[in-house]
């Protein structure tokens, strides 16, 4: 289908999902009250052409495919969460008047400017640009203008998922006393304080990870935090919808019982579908040491320099690339962050381990400057993690197992206890890291900009600059996935490096839990196997892939560093 296809309504369609299963609805349903929530409700009359089928491969991820998740997304999910904010702002009134000083008049002005966007986005109307008076607005506003289809359902998926929640923040902007409001903090924070069972358990394992080890235990170790990072990506409250999401052994994406995230690591191991993690480890290690000879080589390097771009970090704020220099003063690791709550907790115990374990020095989170996709890490979250770690208080003492086989006599085994002790000691020590500038916040926006990365050195060369002086890039998490793979419904079997398409400023680390149908590296037969099973298994978060390109693009300069 042609991208100037440009015109929708009435967008009939046969096959609706709710949560990831399908139903069958009445033609013409996405156009009655129902289905809006909460209206008024603007009919449009053109016509569009939709297909019903899945996106084909090598075809960009986009609404017009009636069976992809893209489609999906933009019919239902995105409609549900922008009326979850909207219930929300009805339901909470009162609180968060009182929290940002509003008043009635900005609670409705809010809620009529979100019901309009909603129903712009599921009749699929053409993007409004933006008001606010910013240069990042404006910017905005010609990525709109040299859009080929400036339509929710038409332009690429990624292009409208990012420019309803920009929109989300701007309506927000629009308001002085909730300039400051994030409808989804309050969902992030429950969501931290429902996994402090499985935080103490990780916690009391880190403590015995942390000591400078042997090669094999380091390797080891390293493989372990990187599958806890990847099933932590499970707990996503966009796939979600903003409802509460536990870790399940079994592999769904919620359940009452929480079980330990490191059995997690054995029962779901089958569920990996690529798993490179002993290449990431071995080669992380052997290229930081090679840094760490060159920066010890090249002390004349010029100092590191205040960034203007970043946005809220806390002090002090850093920057380690000024145009000038060819080297990092420190062995750097970048995580590109996903989703607040457990899964940032796993984040910094990985980069706790790297820089006890002397890998690297210093660790840079990349964040999201306004609320994201629901559940994605803003400063204010990762500030909040950090701080309720070293305040939660949590005690738990389980039972151990009756034994059937026990003889007479013998002694009952002792109950186990979980507590945040070492919780506590985690997030002091991370508050450190932070003052001392071992852990860096940056947010530049690209990360909130609607661009696929292969593009970043067109819209962001500075941002390209900075990623070239780490070590390696960890992506998290299926935006970032997308993003990496450019938005295209690649061959399963292709390769995750010719996927990047050019994308390789230093070595890229991709963990994420399958939750789009797009994925590359797959051995040969596996997708058609996975089909064959469940044709919506790319929807679930059940299965995981970690995978690695080694391949970076070499620094200007011409030392030794720019060949390691």
């Amino acid at each position: 289908m042609s991208k100037s296809s440009s015109q929708v309504s009435n967008v009939n369609f046969q096959e609706s999902r709710t949560s990831g299963q399908a139903k069958s609805v009445k033609e013409d349903s996405s156009t009655t009250p129902d289905f809006i929530y909460g209206g008024p409700f603007i009919k449009v009359d053109k016509d569009a052409k939709f297909l019903d089928t899945a996106t084909p491969f090598n075809m960009p991820l986009q609404g017009t495919f009636k069976k992809s998740f893209a489609y999906y997304s933009l019919i239902e999910r995105l409609p549900i969460i922008l009326t979850k904010v909207i219930d929300y702002l009805s339901r909470e009134g009162s609180k968060i008047k009182s929290t940002h000083n509003a008043t009635n008049e900005d609670i409705r002005n809010l809620i009529q400017y979100i019901t309009k966007l909603k129903n712009d986005l599921v009749t699929n109307k053409k993007y409004d640009l933006l008001t606010v008076d910013t240069p990042e607005a404006k910017r905005w506003n010609q990525w709109i203008g040299n859009a080929q289809s400036p339509y929710y359902f038409t332009n690429l998926w990624v292009f409208s998922e990012c420019y309803v929640y920009r929109r989300l923040r701007e309506g927000c902007e629009l308001i002085k006393s909730l300039n400051k409001f994030d409808p989804f903090d309050e969902q992030k924070d429950k969501s931290f304080t429902n996994s402090l069972e499985p935080m103490c358990m990780v916690a009391d394992k880190l403590f015995t990870m942390l000591p400078l080890s042997d090669k094999d235990k380091r390797k080891q170790d390293f493989i372990t935090l990187i599958k806890l990072c990847l099933w932590a990506n499970k707990c996503d409250l966009s796939l979600s919808l903003g409802e509460e999401v536990n870790l399940n052994a079994e592999g769904g994406s919620a359940s009452a019982t929480i079980v330990n995230p490191l059995q997690m690591i054995v029962d779901l191991k089958d569920m990996v579908l690529v798993d490179e993690s002993a290449k990431i480890c071995d080669t992380i290690c052997t290229k930081a040491e090679n840094m760490n000879k060159a920066i010890e080589a090249h002390p004349e390097e010029p100092q590191e320099v205040k960034s203007e771009e970043a946005q809220e970090p806390p002090p002090p704020e850093q920057i380690p690339c000024p145009a000038k220099m060819t080297l990092p003063q420190v062995t750097t690791f970048d995580i590109i962050c996903d989703n607040a709550g457990y899964e940032l907790f796993t984040d910094l115990c990985l980069a706790h381990f790297l820089i006890a374990q002397g890998i690297v020095g210093r660790v840079r989170f990349h964040l999201k400057s306004i609320p994201w996709f629901v559940s994605d890490v803003t400063p204010r979250d990762f500030r909040y993690v950090i701080k309720s770690c070293a305040d939660a208080k949590f005690n738990k003492k389980i039972p151990p197992e009756p034994k059937a086989d026990a003889a007479e006599g013998e002694a009952e085994s002792e109950p186990t206890i979980i507590n945040s002790e070492n919780l506590n000691r985690l997030g002091h020590e991370w508050g450190n890291f932070v003052e001392d500038g071992v852990f860096v916040i940056m947010c530049d926006d690209f990360w909130t900009s609607p661009h696929v990365y292969k593009d970043m050195k067109k819209y962001d060369p500075e941002l390209y600059r900075k990623l070239q002086f780490a070590v390696a890039l960890l992506f998290k998490g299926d935006l970032n996935y997308r993003k990496l793979l450019n938005e295209m419904n690649c061959v399963p079997t292709a390769g995750f490096e010719p996927s990047l398409q050019g994308f390789t400023p230093a070595p890229v680390i991709a963990l994420r839990t399958v939750k789009a149908d797009t994925i590359c590296g797959l051995p040969d037969g596996k997708w058609e196997e996975l089909n064959q099973i469940d044709d919506k298994w790319m929807e679930t978060g059940n299965y995981g892939v970690i995978q690695f390109c080694d391949k970076a693009d070499p620094l200007p300069g011409g030392d030794e560093f720019t060949k390691l």
